[in-house]
């Protein structure tokens, strides 16, 4: 009973307090005497408190939903990236360290010869020339790789496999197979030249070695060197001795050094600004069967001019020397080189001579289209796209150029009725560019020849039409 009294005074204790206006704090409502140890429950919550309270949660959500957003950018930054361009395709890592790109390009070629013919291995065909897929990339920034095999010819070989440490632009280092610093012609990509098939001062100068080399860019890229020792290969071969396992036959190296320059890269005069001069050496010795001499419209195997006669080998030094200049000015551009190629023969009777071959080329391009001539191949500036009326760029190309034989050579080395002294070879050609490495090809040849024959006649005339369809990617 007395509890229940309790109760209600307090009811009425709180009711009065409440009607007074708020004068006196609320406080917790007992549900048993003071006396008894009971649970007491708070009263409720001002305005401001709840208002306060609310404040810190949407504060609270504000502040967690920032931190995600920046989580979310920072793997973001760090994520890799993936993509594809006019180069390939490639994977790099976010602060550009690790890169790995691919690419790579295909040649469909077709052949076709006018006239007789005394060589059976000359035939009408079609073939694929070149299918060589590429990977190259980036290691800790500064290590770079390349990797290019190839699959053309019905055949499989490694034509690069190298290394190199890039991280000075003064002084790179590079070590593995590529192309030794020689031949002009022969340094721009096979997917980037103006004709179907290389000049003939490729019959003179190495195609692949295997070696080490430093080179650079000097003045803000007006001078650029070259300068490495390699294996020693056969003129316009890829391996050593013959073998395509490229394992050097002799213990001999060849020493190489080229010079390039571009004197007027920052002048104010545009025509001058494409122009690119220089010269490229090299010294060595040798011990294997020299290289036979073909016409550009081969390839590979075809039309022979000019062979040694059985037992015939290098027996000594081999020297080469090659000026050679590129010019390129709009849509005009030029290409020249000339090369020196003198070694140290001997026949099978002991009977040594140094002889000097010699070859040059003059190609001119011109692109009609208005795009820019370049040594790294035609950009069209509207790829083919029917839908948007664009046709890529055209580019109409011709070359004259000369081998010759010393005239040494003959009767001891070599057999004039079936080796000429001399060939002379013009080339014309229209070049379709759909995009960027992708295009169709279409090159006429005409070669003459001095001697060759028998009876001190000339070998026969060459009348070649060539075709290409390339996708570079």
């Amino acid at each position: 009973m007395r509890t229940v009294h309790w109760l209600v005074i307090t009811g009425l204790f709180v009711v009065v307090v409440g009607g007074t206006g708020g004068l006196v704090a609320a406080e917790p409502v007992c549900l048993s005497e003071p006396k008894e140890d009971l649970q007491c429950m708070p009263g409720p919550k001002t305005l401001e408190e709840r208002l306060e309270e609310l404040e810190k949660k949407l504060q609270s959500q504000d502040r967690l939903q920032e931190l995600s957003e920046e989580r979310e950018a920072q793997r973001a930054k760090e994520a890799p990236v993936m993509g594809g361009d006019q180069d390939g395709f490639f994977l790099r890592s976010a602060n550009r360290a690790f890169e790995l790109r691919f690419g790579g390009y295909a040649q469909v070629d077709g052949r076709f010869y006018f006239g007789d013919t005394t060589q059976s291995n000359v035939t009408n065909t079609f073939e694929v020339r070149r299918f060589r897929p590429i990977f190259q990339g980036t290691l800790y920034r500064y290590i770079s790789f390349k990797l290019m095999p190839d699959f053309g010819q019905g055949q499989v070989r490694l034509y690069d496999g190298y290394v190199g440490f890039d991280y000075w632009t003064v002084l790179r280092l590079r070590a593995g197979k590529f192309k030794p610093p020689v031949g002009l012609e022969m340094l721009q990509s096979s997917s980037d030249t103006m004709f179907v098939e290389r000049g003939l001062p490729l019959n003179l100068i190495p195609n692949r070695d295997i070696g080490v080399q430093l080179h650079g860019d000097l003045f803000e890229k007006h001078l650029g060197y070259q300068v490495g020792v390699f294996n020693g290969v056969r003129d316009d071969t890829s391996s050593t001795g013959g073998s395509i396992t490229g394992f050097d036959s002799n213990s001999e190296k060849d020493y190489m050094v080229r010079l390039f320059a571009q004197p007027f890269l920052a002048t104010d005069w545009e025509w001058l600004r494409g122009l690119q001069a220089g010269m490229s050496g090299t010294s060595g010795r040798d011990n294997f069967t020299p290289s036979n001499f073909q016409t550009p419209a081969t390839g590979i195997d075809g039309i022979t001019f000019f062979r040694y006669r059985g037992g015939v080998k290098t027996s000594g030094h081999r020297y080469r020397l090659s000026p050679q200049a590129y010019y390129a000015w709009g849509p005009l551009g030029v290409l020249g080189e000339y090369v020196w190629n003198i070694q140290d023969l001997q026949t099978s009777g002991n009977v040594e001579k140094r002889l000097t071959n010699r070859a040059w080329q003059v190609a001119v391009s011109y692109v009609l289209t208005g795009e820019n001539a370049s040594f790294t191949g035609v950009k069209p500036r509207r790829p083919f796209n029917l839908e948007q009326g664009a046709w890529g760029a055209v580019e109409l190309a011709a070359r004259y150029q000369e081998l010759l034989v010393d005239r040494d050579a003959f009767p001891v080395f070599a057999d004039s009725s079936n080796s000429a002294r001399k060939a002379r070879v013009w080339t014309v050609g229209i070049n379709w560019h759909l995009a960027h490495r992708i295009k169709i090809q279409l090159n006429f040849e005409h070669g003459i020849f001095n001697g060759g024959a028998r009876n001190n006649t000339n070998f026969e005339q060459e009348n070649a039409l060539l075709t290409r369809i390339q996708v570079g990617w």
